[in-house]
């Protein structure tokens, strides 16, 4: 198949608002949705690896890609994916939620609109679950400084120290930080929001089919204690964590991840 970087974003209108993606790929459905520093290109290796098995959707958020903004609460960015998925055709899908995405990934189990077979929630937890009109949790807020002072390339470049494990390539780095670079404040802004009220322990509790909860030994941004919390809400879970990651073991190990995903949804 062609490179990820030379698959051209798509974009359709779901409930009044565009929403970009990428796809590749035949199968049954993986639906992949990235983390707060990422876009629907954060995928490189699960398409160079999988879409001789799957059909591969990777979404942009709102406010991330070429998708607008949507009001910055749970219900209105599951339901934007549950749209998008709906405006493709797709009846039945797996869904991987890796960070940000995975609060979203459950979010739109918890919908109920459509056939999720399989969940993966990679590095992710089940929001802050702070009440509305408190203030952002201080590392939102950090970030949220960051992206104003910084330039993109510095605002990259931040993100990409803070999700790597060390020592990692030149290569998985740039990727990183290349991605990270693309992030905007509004966009980011919104999806802080999300992250910071939401609380999906409930949702969890009430699904019942089978989930893979993902981690990285050194990720410093979801510690997998933090992760592995989310497995006593949930009835049907496995865990797996990667030796040698950080927050972003979908590049930093990708055979292994790969692998893991292709065990787990066979």
């Amino acid at each position: 198949m062609r490179k990820i970087k030379e698959l051209p974003r798509k974009t359709i209108e779901v409930n009044g608002a565009n929403v970009s993606f990428i796809e590749s790929g035949s199968g049954p459905v993986l639906f992949l949705m990235h983390g707060i520093g990422g876009n629907s290109r954060s995928w490189t290796k699960q398409f160079e690896g999988l879409t001789s098995k799957y059909r591969i959707i990777a979404w942009d958020a709102p406010g991330y890609g070429d998708s607008e903004l949507r009001k910055s609460n749970l219900a209105d960015y599951a339901a934007a994916a549950a749209g998008l998925l709906a405006a493709l055709g797709v009846e039945r899908v797996n869904v991987l939620g890796h960070s940000m995405g995975g609060v979203i990934a459950q979010g739109l189990a918890g919908l109920g609109t459509i056939e999720l077979d399989k969940l993966i929630l990679s590095s992710t937890f089940m929001g802050h679950g702070e009440s509305e009109g408190e203030p952002l949790q201080a590392g939102y807020l950090a970030r949220l400084n960051d992206i104003a002072r910084l330039s993109p390339e510095e605002f990259g470049q931040a993100r990409a120290k803070t999700m790597l494990a060390k020592p990692t390539s030149d290569e998985i780095f740039q990727e990183v930080a290349n991605i990270a670079s693309a992030v905007r404040k509004p966009g980011l802004l919104a999806a802080c929001e999300v992250l910071n009220y939401s609380d999906t322990s409930q949702i969890l509790k009430n699904f019942s089919k089978p989930v893979l909860v993902v981690t990285g030994r050194h990720d410093k941004i979801v510690t997998p204690d933090r992760s592995i919390d989310m497995t006593a809400h949930i009835a049907n879970s496995q865990h797996i964590q990667f030796l040698n990651s950080g927050h972003a073991a979908y590049l930093e190990e990708p055979l292994a991840y790969n692998d893991a995903l292709s065990r787990f949804l066979s």
